[in-house]
């Protein structure tokens, strides 16, 4: 009966420790509430440690970006196409650094979290500089795909900052 006890006290505590992790890191990010919907609705990210959570996250934050491409390269034509064009290229920069962070992650030392952290910031002036192309008239598929890219750098900013 003590062991199933202690058993069960043990998972409540990991349980515990794990809900205080997600929450630490999105009251630090840019949009918390946004941030728990990510890292709660992910099964994924249920009970692991910090750094696969940023693992976790940064394929994620690969895959938004990916799509984002996807979206500027189908403006291949007509008004906008020298700044789709402009933002294709943001938007494979950012993700050549993405798959650099992924290695960055994986490596979990100071000077590798800390070009990580660096990396993602340049990602996120990557995805600023696409927006910055087009004002208040980005195409409205585009600057959802750009929305998408950035909540994701806002999260694994917040995650990177923790590690």
């Amino acid at each position: 009966m003590a062991s199933l006890f202690s058993g069960f006290l043990l998972l409540l505590l990991l349980t515990i420790s794990q809900a205080h992790v997600i929450e630490e890191v999105c009251s630090k990010s840019e949009n918390p509430s946004l941030c728990n919907s990510i890292l709660r609705s992910d099964p994924q990210c249920s009970g692991v440690q910090i750094q696969k959570l940023c693992d976790i996250i940064v394929k994620k934050a690969i895959l938004s970006t990916q799509a984002a491409l996807e979206v500027a390269k189908s403006y291949d034509n007509g008004v906008n196409k020298q700044k789709c064009d402009a933002c294709a290229k943001s938007y494979s920069n950012a993700i050549n650094n993405l798959n650099d962070c992924q290695r960055l992650v994986n490596t979990n030392d100071r000077a590798s979290i800390s070009t990580l952290r660096t990396r993602l910031l340049a990602i996120k002036t990557e995805v600023t500089a696409c927006d910055n192309q087009f004002g208040e008239s980005q195409p409205f598929m585009l600057k959802a795909a750009s929305r998408s890219c950035h909540e994701m750098i806002s999260v694994l900013l917040a995650i990177a900052n923790r590690m």
